[in-house]
């Protein structure tokens, strides 16, 4: 039995997002309909932290809000997080549709 209820897709999307009034870059590293996994540089964030991520798409940049949900820790640092975005929009879904159509 599977445990995710999305399908997960490897990718390499530019991600940004404000920590303590600094833009920050991230690449998602994989992603589904509802969340991503970012890998980042050492940042601290708490689970169940609410913020703003802007996903760079080709012809615009999104603005979602997310929540993070998991910290994964690569040897000595936390430098992934795990993330539901909350309410995103049309254009995302549409992106989503894009990769799988591409892998068939």
């Amino acid at each position: 039995m599977n445990r995710r209820s999305h399908e997960r897709f490897n990718t390499r999307l530019r991600v940004e997002f404000d920590c303590n009034n600094t833009i920050c870059c991230s690449a998602a590293i994989n992603l589904s309909e509802n969340g991503m996994l970012l890998r980042t540089a050492e940042i601290h964030f708490p689970l169940d932290t609410e913020f703003e991520i802007f996903i760079h798409l080709k012809e615009k940049v999104l603005v979602v809000p997310a929540k993070v949900c998991r910290l994964i820790k690569t040897e000595n640092i936390y430098d992934v997080i795990g993330i539901e975005l909350i309410n995103p929009p049309q254009a995302y879904f549409e992106y989503i549709d894009s990769l799988r159509s591409s892998m068939q």
